[in-house]
């Protein structure tokens, strides 16, 4: 009977152990690491082309009374940097602009001809976007200002006169935005310019009469660019 309680005893003994040592080696249950959602937060620097246009018309009192009509078309690469903060899923941010370009027009009267440039443009803008997820539809405004040039020739008695301005006024526009990873983004956006454009008089290379520009329109000017920016 002893020995039948202690066969009985050591089988018990035994089958515990073994569970036990099969506890031991069972495999730890995995858990997915926890991914951070996607933020539009952050400081981003990048760059920025695209083309354009832009209109503008003055009387020219040198003489003939041309009133040019300048229709300026061309390109543009520039960068940019702003910062964009998420709050919900609205985004809110301010952003600084430039692109050098070259937006120009040539319009000729007799022996007169006058090219129009729009040498540069630039901008800082207030953004506001809707988030959604990496995608970020967005509006802007704030002001906008560009650097203009204009030449005047006269082949007949050969003379020329040359006048650069500063133009100040506002943007307004709109764009999208597509994160490609959490730094990387890419966007197209659309701009619109209304710049004052000042009256000016400027003296010609033979001295002869100088060339007076009156009755100027404000300048406007729409630009379609591309953008790459890289968020921190």
């Amino acid at each position: 009977m002893k020995k039948t309680i202690a066969v009985a005893v050591s089988a018990f003994a035994f089958a515990n152990v073994a569970h036990a040592a099969d506890l031991a080696v069972k495999a730890p249950v995995y858990k997915a690491p926890v991914v951070a959602p996607f933020t539009w937060t952050g400081l981003y620097i990048g760059v920025q082309g695209g083309g354009g246009w832009g209109r503008q018309s003055w009387l020219d009192n040198s003489g003939l009374g041309f009133s040019p009509d300048f229709r300026a078309t061309g390109g543009f690469f520039g960068g940019q940097v702003g910062y964009r903060y998420q709050l919900g899923q609205f985004v809110f941010g301010i952003e600084a602009a430039g692109a050098p370009g070259d937006l120009k027009d040539t319009n000729s009267a007799g022996t007169v001809s006058e090219t129009f440039k729009v040498q540069s443009l630039y901008s800082v803008t207030g953004q506001v976007g809707v988030a959604l997820d990496r995608w970020l539809p967005y509006v802007k405004g704030g002001w906008g200002g560009a650097q203009t040039n204009l030449t005047w020739k006269n082949t007949v008695f050969p003379a020329a006169a040359s006048q650069s301005e500063n133009n100040s006024g506002w943007i307004a526009g709109g764009g999208l935005d597509y994160a490609i990873t959490n730094n990387i983004i890419l966007g197209v956006e659309y701009d619109h310019y209304d710049l004052d454009f000042s009256d000016f008089t400027a003296p010609v290379s033979n001295g002869g009469t100088p060339l007076i520009v009156t009755n100027s329109n404000r300048l406007k000017v729409d630009a379609v660019l591309g953008h790459f920016n890289f968020k921190f």
